[in-house]
């Protein structure tokens, strides 16, 4: 039998809104929660040190090391040539969009990494700028120096996040792909577009 049924409820009176019934749940005595709240102690040296966070700590870190030991899987549906440009029609195909399609995608990633790329460049030059003006002001004591220099990651990270999407965008109005040193040394010009 089904359990609408047992409710009294069919399944158009579902279809049309009516919310199922979901069954009480059972509320827990004082003691109850007085006892879950202590249970730690009843379970010994091991558990009063974190044995369980610290193996699900360990796992974490195991499967975040193959990832990033592993290569990242690229998309088999687009499509190069073997020139490295890009193949519009096998990969709209591929797709299963129209060629028109996949070009007004293109040019909307095209705007979005622009729009990324420079919002981190200006995130990063702020905080370039406070930096900069944090080091230069403030007294020379061992915690400021230990701040400055724990600040450089967000940094680099804000100015690789911006050259990455320049990069992308400088892929996408060439139609092909290209290296780090081709746009760095490119004559079609080096900001996006």
């Amino acid at each position: 039998m089904d359990v609408q049924e047992n409710q009294g409820v069919t399944n158009d009176e579902t279809a049309k809104g009516q919310r199922e019934s979901k069954p009480a749940e059972r509320k827990r005595s004082f003691i109850g929660r007085a006892m879950r709240r202590v249970g730690w102690l009843a379970g010994g040296p091991a558990d009063w040190f974190g044995r369980k966070s610290v193996s699900s700590g360990a796992g974490l870190i195991g499967k975040l090391w193959q990832q990033t030991t592993s290569a990242p899987q690229r998309d088999s549906r687009f499509k190069v040539n073997e020139a490295g440009g890009f193949d519009l029609a096998a990969t709209a195909f591929s797709y299963g969009l129209s060629v028109q399609a996949l070009e007004q995608r293109l040019e909307q990633r095209r705007r979005m990494t622009f729009m990324i790329s420079y919002g981190a460049l200006f995130v990063a030059l702020l905080g370039i700028i406070f930096w900069v003006h944090s080091a230069i002001d403030e007294p020379y004591t061992f915690a400021r120096v230990m701040m400055v220099w724990e600040f450089l990651p967000f940094l680099s990270l804000f100015l690789l996040v911006a050259f990455y999407n320049a990069l992308l965008n400088f892929q996408i109005r060439l139609r092909r792909s290209a290296g780090w040193r081709e746009f760095l040394s490119t004559e079609e010009g080096f900001f996006p577009r």
